[in-house]
């Protein structure tokens, strides 16, 4: 079954997708990405999107909010997922959700009525503080794979967040602590690239697998300076996905709504 995963990944990539009416609250196995890749399975829309993505080839600079007040980490990540709650159920106004999209992405804060959004804690770099993850699923014939929207750390008493993706434009928790990223530009322009995680900031690993149809086929290339960069090497699909063969970190999950 391998890269039936990352198919499927890209199949949702591509189409801004993010399926999240699953109930299901826990996935007791730790599949590998690559069994998504190949299953090329048409799923439709079920998030918005802001504007589309073309895979940034670094992480996103980290943000930081207003000052916390001396708050524990519990209490920060406490609030900013009450705030969620309350926009996902249509109790805040305009002003609260505009101040909240300063902080969670908009495809967590508009993704469709059903899609269940979920959080965790882990200390990702064992600093001794709790990152706080927020995510969807993604559901295949085998597995439900956790596909990252937005994730962050308290820094001084201060939140940091340091994933703000999107439909296209998400993350994967890898078991040994790393975050895979899969982003898309439309039909012809996916990308697969890999970070390292420690104290709020991803690094790039410099190893980025993309299609493009500057040939006029879409094929894949590998680069080590970015996503559709000119020094991009032409590879075959089965080294892309190769790539993106890898076990997703267990999430003991926790339901937003």
């Amino acid at each position: 079954m391998k890269k039936i995963i990352a198919a499927t990944l890209i199949a949702a990539c591509i189409g801004c997708t993010v399926i999240g009416c699953s109930k299901e609250t826990e996935s007791s196995e730790n599949p590998e990405a690559s069994d998504v890749a190949e299953s090329a399975a048409t799923t439709e829309d079920t998030t918005a999107s802001s504007e589309d993505t073309t895979g940034e080839t670094t992480a996103a600079p980290a943000e930081t909010s207003a000052p916390a007040n001396a708050q524990s980490t519990a209490e920060i990540y406490d609030a900013l997922i009450e705030e969620l709650r309350a926009a996902r159920n249509g109790q805040a106004d305009d002003n609260a959700i505009t101040e909240l999209a300063e902080k969670i992405s908009y495809d967590t804060i508009y993704a469709y009525e059903d899609a269940i959004i979920y959080y965790t804690e882990l200390d990702l770099d064992n600093n001794g503080t709790d990152e706080l993850l927020i995510y969807q699923h993604i559901e295949t014939s085998e597995y439900t794979i956790p596909v990252i929207y937005d994730a962050y750390t308290v820094t001084n008493g201060e939140l940091v967040h340091f994933i703000a993706g999107g439909a296209r434009n998400s993350y994967y928790l890898a078991a040994d602590g790393s975050f895979y990223n899969m982003s898309s530009g439309g039909a012809a322009y996916s990308g697969f690239s890999k970070y390292t995680y420690a104290n709020g900031a991803l690094t790039p690993v410099n190893d980025y697998y993309y299609t493009d149809d500057k040939s006029g086929d879409v094929k894949w290339y590998h680069s080590n300076s970015g996503l559709w960069e000119d020094d991009g090497t032409e590879v075959t699909e089965e080294e892309a996905l190769a790539f993106f063969d890898f076990d997703y970190m267990y999430i003991a999950n926790k339901m937003v709504v």
